[in-house]
């Protein structure tokens, strides 16, 4: 029976110097979630990002209605199938996470890690990933399924996956090294989360479901309150799907006296084509960039 398609490209920006014959020096990161399907391709020769395609997946309430859409979507497009990428990364927008100090961590104990603040399903795996810019290891869950058919699309070159907080966590601190505390928000839809970091030392990572504004100033509220940051110096950067008329961007300059919207990362290069895009949205998808 033919599969109907349930998604939707809203935005599609590429490189004029994107070229097919160096994919080999390519990375191809994908960001996955229930809602979206976010893809980057980055030249790891010229650190440049070359194109970016934000698909909008609806009525999809499972796993297996996940990968019906991820199919019509591979079927559909001539370079994701490839695979002589020079790297392949897939980001799962995943709710369960643990966050272990790299000289505690114990890749032995990992479940058991995760198992402190999350339950963990018979239908899925445990992973982690080394921070390099940090001193962190990032325990999360993955459906067995979802790795599975990511694993058969690319047989030859096997996916590195991460959890969605890692490449905000990497990005953050690569491209912001100032040494006085700061924080940092990336917004979607119903979550947030907010990384705090002081130079490369990761003070937290935690995200939140929000459903009002007051839901999301209160959180913010608390992680200060939490970490006694100063509502005066501490700075808030905003990221990802939220606009500068937002009732959330108002509501927290009341509480807090400096309060961004971010850049796209500095460590790496965009041709003009990228000016249409938002500087503070996709900074999680264009930091897959930076793990490795």
């Amino acid at each position: 029976m033919l599969q109907k398609a349930h998604y939707r490209l809203n935005i599609k920006v590429k490189d004029d110097k994107f070229n097919v014959d160096d994919i080999a020096e390519y990375n191809l990161s994908m960001l996955v979630s229930f809602d979206f399907l976010r893809v980057c391709i980055t030249d790891t020769a010229q650190n440049r990002c070359m194109l970016l395609e934000d698909y909008q997946i609806g009525f999809v309430q499972d796993t297996a209605q996940l990968i019906e859409q991820l199919n019509l979507i591979f079927e559909d497009h001539h370079l994701l199938r490839a695979g002589f990428w020079k790297t392949i990364k897939v980001s799962i927008k995943g709710k369960g996470f643990s966050l272990i100090p790299n000289s505690l961590f114990d890749k032995t104990q990992a479940r058991k890690y995760l198992e402190i603040n999350t339950d963990v399903l018979p239908e899925e795996d445990i992973y982690y990933y080394k921070h390099r810019s940090t001193e962190a290891v990032n325990v999360f869950a993955a459906e067995k399924k979802l790795v599975e058919w990511f694993n058969q699309i690319y047989p030859n070159k096997k996916p590195e996956l991460v959890h969605h907080t890692s490449p905000f966590i990497e990005g953050a601190i690569i491209n912001n090294p100032n040494e006085q505390a700061n924080v940092h928000i990336d917004v979607e839809k119903d979550y947030l989360t907010i990384v705090v970091k002081k130079g490369s030392v990761l003070q937290l990572c935690n995200t939140f479901r929000f459903h009002t504004t007051e839901d999301f100033v209160y959180f913010t509220a608390y992680v200060y309150e939490q970490l006694k940051l100063s509502q005066e110096k501490t700075p808030i950067t905003l990221w990802g799907e939220i606009t500068h008329n937002s009732p959330v961007n108002s509501m927290l300059g009341k509480y807090i006296r400096n309060v961004f919207f971010g850049k796209k990362p500095s460590s790496l290069k965009f041709s003009y084509h990228f000016d249409e895009l938002l500087d503070h949205r996709f900074f999680d998808l264009y930091s897959m960039h930076f793990c490795d």
